[in-house]
């Protein structure tokens, strides 16, 4: 049994089917990349996990809490944290100032910024701020990071909620070399003590990260494995022939 589990989970658009009877299972401390093909499903599974988009049928279970169907907060509370391919931080907000919203548990977390600090909010920025090289920048306003600081970011935001369950779309979209070398070391360093789900498109960063690799085609589950069984997957081969990404 996985930290989460998804049973025969589908969802149609206008009467397309865009994810079609998908099951997996997520294993605690793993990081589980998830690939394929643009419109094979993957971004909507995701939605499908944390809210934004509610299935059609099938279910979503986290720790054995059955929680398809369930508004976005609510499975934020319940522990899945996502950050977007396109950044969502506060860009007039100082680095600082971001990583206290992203920690607050008030209703409105604009508050936490004007008052004390909330209990453990200095230990737990000392870890994030160490995981992700922003210790220097506390202080910068958000807006004038370079894009790979930004991704750091919001990685930390969803870091500093202590999520189960981290969900990353696209990391290392846009960065420059040196900036995936330095994701690279932190999501390894991450996969030490969380789970996490990556969709990914570029299959030789997804060889310095991966522990598990899941493969969607068309809405479906089609492989999973560790990447040199998925390179070997006489299915894969097939699906992604002359597919220069795998």
């Amino acid at each position: 049994m996985g930290v989460l589990e998804i049973h025969n989970l589908r969802k149609s658009f206008n009467g397309t089917k865009v994810i079609n009877d998908f099951s997996f299972d997520l294993t605690e401390l793993t990081l589980n990349c998830l690939v394929g093909p643009n419109g094979a499903g993957k971004t909507t599974t995701m939605d499908l996990i944390t809210g934004r988009q509610k299935p059609d049928s099938g279910r979503i279970v986290l720790r054995g809490d059955d929680i398809t169907g369930l508004g976005e907060h609510e499975i934020a509370q319940r522990g899945i944290g996502r950050k977007f391919q396109v950044p969502a931080v506060f860009r007039d907000l100082s680095v600082r100032q971001n990583f206290e919203v992203a920690y607050s548990r008030q209703t409105n977390p604009f508050r936490n910024m004007a008052g004390r600090q909330p209990p453990g909010f200095a230990p737990r920025l000392a870890e994030v701020t160490d995981l992700t090289g922003l210790a220097d920048r506390l202080g910068t306003e958000a807006g004038l990071l370079s894009h790979g600081e930004t991704q750091w970011l919001e990685i930390g935001m969803v870091l500093m909620q202590d999520p189960a369950i981290m969900l990353l779309d696209e990391p290392v979209a846009g960065m420059t070399e040196a900036e995936i070398e330095k994701t690279v070391g932190i999501l390894n360093r991450l996969k030490r003590t969380n789970t996490l789900i990556v969709v990914e498109h570029d299959m030789g960063f997804v060889r310095q990260i991966a522990d598990v690799v899941t493969v969607m085609h068309m809405g479906s589950f089609l492989a999973q494995g560790s990447l040199r069984e998925i390179e070997a997957d006489a299915r894969v081969r097939e699906v992604y022939l002359g597919e220069p990404e795998v």
